[in-house]
């Protein structure tokens, strides 16, 4: 009697892909108006089949490096971004030397000890994306653009003309800028200008660019950077 031929990795894979088709997005992300995949959305929808067709997905790190960002938290903690590349395969349960794996760059920003952990999810993440052929409705290429737009969109009538120095920024500096703005923002909304300034001059004590730091000044409406100015003023003439 001839054994059954149990189906190699690739065939598991296609029966994956069969099963799974899209992902729905689950996670608003905070500031900029649009939905986000989950790395644990992923996984959810992909756990049972993976099981069922006894796939196990390895992700190995194959280098990584962490320096700091340049940024600080509101609380002038230090953001610290990790860079990481990972080999993510797909073994064939069965049979494990039966395996594919895809090669991801991954990053993640973090004041603490999460950026390595971020790294890696993010890289799973979209490793079972694109093995999968998953559709989520995000358009990886103009994301970024889409973000930035929709934020300044949100901002219309607080930001001057001269914030257009945002855009000469790097994605990553662009979101710390803005979140920045926000935060002196609220603060001055909350009439609270000790803390607004006190954001503000942290800011400026850091290792920004100039272009940075000009954004961020041209983010605060006329009326925020009026009272900020007299404020500084006041305190040099106490000195």
């Amino acid at each position: 009697m001839t054994e059954e031929r149990k189906p190699n990795i690739y065939q598991r894979l296609n029966e994956i892909r069969r099963a799974v088709a899209y992902v729905q997005k689950d996670k608003q992300v905070s500031g900029y108006g649009y939905m986000a995949v989950t790395h644990d959305a992923v996984t959810s929808a992909l756990r049972e089949h993976l099981i069922t067709h006894g796939v196990l997905i390895v992700p190995a790190l194959e280098s990584i490096s962490a320096s700091p960002s340049g940024t600080t938290t509101g609380k002038g903690i230090p953001i610290i971004r990790v860079e990481a590349i990972y080999v993510v395969e797909f073994v064939n349960v069965d049979e494990p030397s039966d395996k594919v794996g895809l090669r991801v760059a991954a990053h993640a920003m973090d004041e603490g000890d999460k950026a390595p952990g971020k790294a890696v999810s993010y890289a799973t993440k979209y490793a079972m994306l694109k093995m999968f052929s998953i559709e989520t409705g995000e358009d990886d290429e103009d994301r970024v653009k889409s973000q930035i737009s929709k934020r300044v969109a949100q901002e219309k009538g607080k930001i001057t003309p001269a914030a257009g120095t945002l855009e000469a920024l790097s994605p990553d500096m662009q979101t710390v800028v803005m979140d920045k703005a926000a935060e002196v923002r609220e603060a001055f909304d909350a009439n609270n200008l000790k803390e607004a300034l006190a954001i503000l001059e942290e800011c400026n004590g850091t290792q920004w660019t100039a272009e940075a730091k000009s954004a961020l000044w041209s983010s605060l409406d006329a009326r925020c950077r009026r009272e900020i100015k007299k404020a500084q003023q006041a305190k040099l003439e106490k000195k």
